[in-house]
């Protein structure tokens, strides 16, 4: 019982590795199933974070819903949702409540905030939780504090929170015992994105220089027809850059004489050959630094990423034809495996498209659902 984007993509991640996936949802309640762009009825958006999964609509305000969901609840290995805290148990789907139908179930829990504290109830949008844990004013430049404009937030709570569900899995499996899982936004981004922040705040004892976190190594050079991003990090690889470049005058400076010395003067080295590298065409410049053992990459458009030969021979994408929808290109799951590869060629469920097969499957319940 999940919506928007936290709580769908981490069913989606359980999806690709294997699990049944049953989205229990009531008509209008996941506001992602309208946003555009939208094809023959289904949200792109929608599409890129429920493949694989069933969807029955049920009333779930209902004695008669909540009864379906309960009987669900009895077969299942995991009951996933994220709503605000206190929103379950007024629903009759309190953790409580489903442990004693199924005490082997693992209970997750997403929200923004966590369950105690003065945010607790509150509502969390990912661009809340950027701004929250102090991550937009290190990202520098003018002007006011912006967040990263996409949905960075969800998504890390989401990989949080697949991990610890199959961690809480293996455990049932070493025990028998079910357990419940919180995630929270602010916790799961903190721990993924703010750990370089806290450079400055990991000796406690201690009285250490700050580090300064608005570091030039950052930004990209720009080419004759676009730009490319790359990493100096060590002296050796400022001597083959420079040298590379037609600047060994550079040779010998101080500034550059160590790694961290040449991460706070990126600045000053990338100002200096700028010219140079604005006369080259990104080909022309990749190539150079690739000669000279120098990691960069040309920075890509969204388009020419997507037919790139490294997205082709990564397996960035998955695509397959759906007799309704034609070909649909999903992003495919990272990791590879040997013996049990994940599966993201299956389209995301219409509302209530698996009514049927699950009243079939719990025809003695006596519950019914709502075809919405």
């Amino acid at each position: 019982m999940s919506s928007m984007i936290a709580g769908p993509f981490c069913s989606q991640i359980l999806a690709d590795l294997g699990a049944e996936v049953i989205r229990i949802e009531a008509a209008g309640s996941d506001p992602m199933r309208a946003k555009y762009p939208v094809y023959k009825g289904m949200s792109a958006m929608f599409e890129q974070m429920n493949r694989g999964k069933k969807s029955v609509c049920i009333d779930v305000k209902s004695e008669e819903g909540r009864q379906l969901i309960h009987q669900l609840v009895a077969q299942a290995d995991m009951f996933l949702q994220n709503s605000r805290p206190g929103v379950m148990e007024r629903l009759g789907l309190g953790y409580d409540v489903l442990k004693a139908i199924n005490d082997k179930l693992i209970y997750v829990s997403v929200s923004g905030f966590g369950e105690v504290g003065p945010y607790a109830t509150r509502p969390a949008y990912d661009m809340m939780i950027q701004g929250l844990t102090g991550f937009m004013p290190t990202q520098g430049g003018e002007g006011d504090p912006a967040p990263i404009r996409t949905t960075l937030a969800d998504r890390v709570t989401a990989m949080w929170a697949s991990h610890a569900a199959l961690a809480a899995l293996l455990h049932r499996e070493r025990t028998g015992e079910g357990q419940k899982v919180t995630v929270d936004m602010a916790s799961a981004y903190a721990a993924c994105i703010v750990v370089d922040q806290m450079q400055n705040h990991t000796f406690q004892s201690a009285e250490l220089d700050e580090v300064d976190l608005y570091l030039g190594s950052y930004r990209s050079l720009k080419t004759a027809d676009g730009a490319a991003i790359g990493m100096i990090l060590q002296p050796a690889q400022f001597n083959r850059f420079v040298t590379a470049l037609g600047c060994e005058d550079m040779l010998g400076d101080e500034r550059f004489a160590e790694p961290m010395s040449i991460l706070q003067n990126t600045d000053e080295l990338y100002d200096r050959v700028a010219s140079r590298v604005a006369a080259m065409t990104t080909k022309q410049f990749i190539e150079l630094m690739d000669e000279a053992q120098i990691p960069f990459s040309k920075v890509n458009t969204m388009e020419e990423f997507v037919a790139s030969d490294e997205a082709h021979h990564c397996g960035v994408f998955a695509e397959f034809d759906d007799p309704e929808w034609g070909t649909i290109k999903h992003i495919n799951y990272p990791a590879k495996f040997g013996g049990s590869p994940a599966n993201a060629r299956h389209r995301a469920p219409k509302l209530g498209e698996h009514n049927e097969e699950i009243r079939q499957l719990l025809a003695k319940s006596g519950a019914r659902t709502d075809a919405g």
